[in-house]
C-alpha cells in the first residue's frame, strides 16, 4: 500500500498526541563518495584519496526548518462572525460562549469563563474532543465532543476546583496536562473522555507558574514553560511507564528528574540579550533543579540572597505556549556539523521579549526563530505579547497574541510572520489554538465577549475555523 506524505503526517500526528508532525523533505546528508564515472577513486584521476578522512561538514548556523502551507495565505476578509477577519476561502463558526450551555445534551453544563489553553483528541468513531482550560478561580477544564461530521454532540467538565488553569499539553497516550499559573502551581492530568474525579495532580513535575507542557516519548520527557519574568525552561525526565488516568500506558509523572535548561554562556539566570546572536544556534545542557519540592520562584530568590549567584538555568522572559514538531524517518533533515538529524524540535514562546525559540532535542541546540523585528520590517505592528502556540499537522507554527491587536499568526522560521486571523475590538486575548488531526479545523477562543460593554466581563467565546485542503 502506498502512503502519501499527508497520510503519513496524519498517522504520526495521531500517535504523537501533544505534537503536530510535518514532513519536510528528505535529509540533506553529504554526497556519496564512490567509484562512479564522475568520482573515480584513483586520486591520480582527481578522485578522493581513500586514505584521507572526508572533510567535515560546515557547522550550521540555523536549524533547517521550513514553513508549512499556511505561510501562503492571502488577505483577510470578514468572516461574518463577530467581525472576525479570516483568509478568503476559510470559514468560521461560534461553538461555545462562557456562561451558556454549548449543546442541549450537556444537561445544564455551562461553558467556563476565560477559556485558555486547549488541545484536540481524536476519538475512535472518527470524531474528536476539544478541551479548554479556564484561567479563572476556580479553574478547571471543559470539553466539547464532536462527531465525525463536525456536529457537536456533548459538553462536560474533566477537571474542577483548581486555580488559574492557563495552558497545558496533550500527551501521546491521549490525556490532557492542565497547568496552574500560580506560584506553587501544579500539573493535573485529565481524561478528555472522562470526568473530574479521574484527574490526578503530579507535584513531582515542579511547583511554579506553569504555563504549557509538551511530551517527547522517545526521551521519556515532558518540557514545560514558566510564566515569570525570570522564568526557566524545564524538563521532567520520567523514571518509566505506568497506567495513566485514561487506562493507557503513559509516562510515570510522579517519579523522575526535574531539570532546567542552560544555554552555553548564559548560565545561572543570565539572559540572551543580543538578539542577532540569539538568532544563531547555541549549545545547551540540562541542570538538576534545586529543591524541586518547593515553589521555584522562592527557591531562586533564596539562592540569589544566600550566594549572590543566580539559580541554575538560563532566563526566559515569561514563557508561554510550547509544542513539539516531529519528523518521521526518511524526512529528517541533516543538521550540518552535528551528530543527529532533525527528529524533534520544541518550539516555545516568551512574551517578555516576543520571541519564539526552537530547541533541537537530540542535538541540544537552541535558536530564536521569530522576533518582532522580523514582523515590524514588513510594516505590521509587532506582537503585543506572544502567548499560546500550536503546530499544525502540516508543520505550521501558529502563535496567539495576548494583546489588543488580537491576532493568530503563522510563524515562518527566520522570516516575517503571516496573519492567520484577527478579532476586532481589543480588551481580550486569543487563546487555545488547536488543530484536528487532519488539519481541517482549528479551534481557538477569545477570552472575553466581542468588543463593547461585555468585553469588560470575563465571558469568552470559543470558535472553529475551517481550513481549506490546499492549506493543510
Amino acid at each position: 500500500m502506498t502512503i502519501s506524505r499527508r497520510q503519513m503526517m496524519q498517522l504520526l500526528f495521531l500517535g504523537g498526541g501533544a505534537a503536530a508532525l510535518a514532513a519536510c523533505g528528505g535529509g540533506s546528508g553529504s554526497s556519496l563518495v564512490g567509484g562512479g564515472p564522475d568520482t573515480p577513486n584513483d586520486p591520480d584521476l582527481g578522485g578522493p584519496d581513500p586514505g584521507q578522512p572526508p572533510e567535515p561538514s560546515p557547522v550550521a548556523r540555523e536549524l533547517p526548518l521550513k514553513a508549512g502551507p499556511l505561510a501562503n495565505i492571502g488577505e483577510l476578509v470578514d468572516s461574518g462572525v463577530d467581525g472576525i477577519l479570516i483568509p478568503a476561502g476559510f470559514s468560521l463558526r461560534l461553538v461555545a460562549t462562557a456562561g451558556r450551555q454549548p449543546v442541549s445534551s450537556a444537561f445544564g453544563y455551562l461553558w467556563h469563563p476565560l477559556p485558555d489553553g486547549g488541545a484536540v483528541f481524536p476519538v475512535g468513531d472518527g470524531g474528536w474532543v476539544y478541551v479548554s482550560n479556564s484561567e479563572f478561580l476556580p479553574g478547571g477544564v471543559g470539553a466539547l465532543r464532536f462527531g465525525a461530521d463536525g456536529e457537536m454532540l456533548d459538553a462536560y467538565p474533566i477537571l474542577r476546583n483548581t486555580r488559574i488553569n492557563c495552558a497545558g499539553g496533550a500527551t501521546p497516550w491521549g490525556t490532557w496536562l492542565s497547568c496552574e499559573e500560580v506560584d506553587d502551581g501544579q500539573v493535573y492530568e485529565c481524561d478528555p473522555l472522562g470526568s473530574p474525579r479521574q484527574a490526578q495532580s503530579h507535584p513531582a513535575m515542579g511547583l511554579f507558574k506553569h504555563e504549557a507542557a509538551a511530551v517527547d516519548m522517545a526521551t521519556s520527557t515532558v518540557f514545560m514553560t514558566e510564566d515569570e519574568g525570570d522564568g526557566r525552561l524545564y524538563r521532567f525526565v520520567s523514571a518509566g511507564r505506568v497506567s495513566a488516568v485514561n487506562g493507557g500506558e503513559g509516562l510515570d509523572l510522579d517519579n523522575g528528574q526535574l531539570q532546567v535548561l542552560e544555554v552555553s554562556g548564559f548560565e545561572n539566570g543570565a539572559y540572551m540579550e543580543d538578539l542577532e546572536a540569539a538568532r544563531e544556534i547555541h549549545r545547551v545542557r540540562w541542570v538538576d533543579v534545586q529543591s524541586p519540592d518547593q515553589p521555584q520562584k522562592r527557591v531562586r530568590e533564596g539562592i540569589l540572597n544566600s550566594t549572590g549567584v543566580g539559580a541554575p538555568g538560563t532566563r526566559f522572559k515569561g514563557g508561554e505556549g510550547i509544542w513539539i514538531q516531529f519528523w518521521p524517518e526518511g524526512a529528517q533533515e541533516t543538521v550540518s556539523g552535528y551528530a543527529h538529524p532533525l527528529r524533534a524540535v520544541v518550539f516555545f514562546a516568551c512574551k517578555g521579549d516576543n520571541r519564539v525559540y526552537a530547541l533541537d532535542v537530540d542535538n541540544d541546540l537552541i535558536e530564536v526563530v521569530f522576533d518582532n523585528a522580523q514582523l515590524e520590517a514588513t510594516g505590521e505592528a509587532g506582537f503585543d505579547d506572544v502567548d499560546n502556540l500550536v503546530i499544525s499537522p502540516a508543520g505550521d507554527v501558529v502563535v496567539a497574541e495576548d494583546g489588543d491587536a488580537m491576532r493568530l499568526m503563522v510563524m515562518v522560521p527566520n522570516q516575517p510572520a503571516k496573519i492567520l486571523l484577527q478579532v476586532p475590538g481589543g480588551g481580550s486575548e486569543l487563546t487555545g489554538p488547536a488543530f484536528t488531526p487532519d488539519g481541517s479545523r482549528l479551534y481557538f477562543s477569545s477570552q472575553r465577549a466581542p468588543s463593547g460593554l461585555t468585553g469588560l466581563l470575563p465571558l469568552g467565546r470559543t470558535y472553529e475555523l475551517t481550513v481549506p485542503e490546499a492549506f493543510r
